[in-house]
């Protein structure tokens, strides 16, 4: 390894979630959430120190279940979302719930990442998202330039708008969409566009990318096998509005203009898997 390369350190358990934390303006800083059947999971907060090539973490626990999807508030660094897995009537349910870290990790941490082992501490939970009637959660999405009060989450085919009350204690649905038609009728993944004022989102279900204005719930575009399988995750660009981006199980990534979705305005084909 080269002297100036960062220090890798690993992760107990498998991990397919992870979330910058934007609210962070101060330091450079992830949020890692964990996968694992047999032990309670854990949320890893991971700091690159930049001036000393250092990376340092703290581990939280989430006892929930495993870590399917995690998102951090824009607004307040002490407050983030998952999505997990739980066991409810011999089924298994994917629930959403905020979270808040302890007081004094919303800072950071400097300490080396072999001895934060022995410090774990557990997270307050703030409120649950209920998603009983609505279905499995795929992801919880943050108001981008918000106040930390509204987030959206999707639902099988639900689109549902919620206003955090009481300090975030208490999630109030203000609004929701269903996602009607043939096929999967099921949501992957969505986006909350940064642009327009916060008013638009992204969502993909199957091979389709849809555009959704948060006023009024309505459908604005349709992008129609945006790719060949399955399309995994989307995301704007921050700093272009009308700039899409997904990738899919074709192994491709494609960006959008919004205005024109006939064609992508360019294609990376080289993935392998």
């Amino acid at each position: 390894m080269e002297d100036d390369a960062p220090v890798i350190y690993g992760l107990e358990f498998q991990a397919r979630a992870l979330t910058p934390q934007t609210a962070e303006t101060d330091a450079i800083r992830f949020l890692v959430g964990t996968q694992s059947l047999r032990y309670d999971n854990q949320i890893h907060i991971i700091d690159f120190d930049d001036e000393n090539n250092i990376i340092n973490k703290n581990v939280l626990l989430h006892q929930v279940g495993e870590i399917w999807h995690i998102s951090a508030s824009p607004a307040d660094k002490g407050v983030l979302a998952t999505c997990y897995n739980k066991t409810s009537d011999g089924k298994v349910v994917t629930c959403a719930a905020v979270w808040r870290m302890p007081k004094e990790l919303e800072s950071g941490s400097h300490e080396s990442p072999d001895d934060s082992s022995s410090n774990t501490q557990t997270l307050e939970l703030l409120c649950h998202l209920d998603n009983t009637a609505h279905g499995n959660m795929a992801c919880v999405m943050w108001e981008p330039m918000g106040d930390g009060k509204k987030i959206i989450s999707l639902a099988d085919n639900n689109i549902l708008l919620w206003d955090l009350q009481e300090s975030s204690t208490k999630a109030v649905l203000s609004s929701s969409a269903a996602l009607e038609g043939k096929g999967q009728l099921r949501f992957t993944s969505g986006r909350w566009s940064p642009h327009h004022n916060c008013t638009q989102i992204a969502t993909a279900n199957d091979t389709t990318v849809r555009g959704w204005d948060t006023r009024s719930m309505r459908q604005i575009y349709s992008i129609e096998n945006a790719h060949g399988q399955l399309v995994r995750d989307l995301d704007f660009n921050p700093n272009k509005q009308y700039y899409l981006a997904s990738c899919g199980d074709d192994c491709k990534v494609k960006f959008w203009d919004t205005r024109n979705v006939t064609e992508p305005v360019k294609t990376l084909e080289e993935h392998s898997h």
